[in-house]
Order: C-alpha cells, then sequence, then structure tokens
C-alpha cells in the first residue's frame, strides 16, 4: 500500500504522541522558531500553495503532551528527514507558471546552478545551526527561505492577513457582540 507524505507525517506524529517524551529528540525547536518555520509556505499533493501551518492543521491531532503541533512537526522535519519531501522551493519556468520542488527533488534544466545550490544546501546548514542551538542564525535562515519563496513564487501566492486585517476583524466582532446585546434589551411591542 502506497502512503501519501501527509499520511506518513500523521502516522509518525502519532507515535510520537504515544511514545511520549522518552522519544524526544534534541533537535525539538523552541516554539518560537518552530512557529517561524511554520511560516512557510508548502506546495501540498493536490498542488495548492498553502502555509505549513495550514498544512499540518489540516488534521490536528489531539495531544496533552507540552509541545505544540508546530514543535511536533519540527521532528518529523528533522528527525525523519521530512525536509528531504517539502516541496517549498518555487521556480518559475519560462511560461510563467510556478513548480514547486522538495530539496531532493530532480530540479529543472533551466534553474541556474545558484538556485540549485541553495535548494540542495540551506537544510543541513540550517540542521547544523539547531544541532548547536544557534536560533539567531537558525532564524535568519528561515528568513531567507521566506524571502526565497516570495521573491520567486510568482504572483499567486496565498496572502497572508495583515494585522489591520485581524485588528478590522476583531473590531468588527466586538460591535457586533455589544450590538447583539444592546437589542436584546430592547423589549418587543406588539
Amino acid at each position: 500500500m502506497r502512503f501519501t507524505k501527509i499520511s506518513r507525517f500523521i502516522g509518525i506524529l502519532t507515535l510520537l504522541l504515544f511514545a511520549g517524551s522518552v522519544f524526544l529528540s534534541a533537535t525539538t525547536l523552541p516554539q518560537k522558531q518552530s512557529k517561524h518555520f511554520c511560516q512557510l509556505l508548502v506546495c501540498n499533493n493536490e498542488d495548492r500553495v498553502i502555509p505549513i501551518s495550514n498544512y499540518i492543521r489540516q488534521q490536528p491531532p489531539q495531544t496533552n503532551d507540552s509541545l505544540s503541533i508546530e514543535q511536533l512537526f519540527m521532528i518529523y522535519v528533522f528527525d525523519y528527514q521530512g525536509w528531504q519531501t517539502l516541496r517549498i522551493f518555487p521556480h518559475q519556468k519560462a511560461d510563467g507558471t510556478v513548480e514547486w520542488y522538495a530539496p531532493t527533488d530532480e530540479l529543472p534544466q533551466d534553474m541556474s546552478e545558484e538556485h540549485q545550490k541553495y535548494i540542495r544546501e540551506v537544510f543541513p546548514r540550517l540542521i547544523a545551526e539547531i544541532e548547536t542551538d544557534n536560533w539567531e542564525t537558525a532564524d535568519a535562515y528561515i528568513d531567507r527561505m521566506i524571502q526565497y519563496q516570495c521573491q520567486f513564487g510568482g504572483s499567486k501566492l496565498p496572502s497572508r492577513p495583515s494585522s489591520a486585517a485581524i485588528i478590522g476583524i476583531f473590531i468588527l466582532f466586538f460591535i457586533l457582540t455589544i450590538l447583539g446585546h444592546y437589542y436584546k434589551r430592547i423589549p418587543i411591542s406588539n
């Protein structure tokens, strides 16, 4: 039986949850870096580009563990070489379409040598920084990967909600809540 990448991830994640903290590794990222990494975009099995945070929350596991879903995902990425299959590197073809590649994919001939080298080397370098707890440099690598996606991902990247949009939604919800309470208090006359 052939498993998809996401079902392998969910299976490994389930094993980690049942195994408990005995199997937690030295490469467990702090919450801050885990959330930062999960801001990256990934091309999922349906060829949709979505934030990793959405990707891993499609089927969130039930856990009482002290680790967040992002930290558990990082265990999969770094301890089980999940990074090798994450299609997070965009490449725009001559016709304008964008294809997404994993570090171990066969990269297209028309991709520059510099880009191929970056895609092949960024994760081993990031892993080396994580293993030495050099979080500032690890964050810089993640920032550069996000920048790479924004620069080469084409015009159809999913939009990220701005702070203003989030504040606007909160204010709208607040106003609707107040109006709801106000109209409940008005007596209805016949």
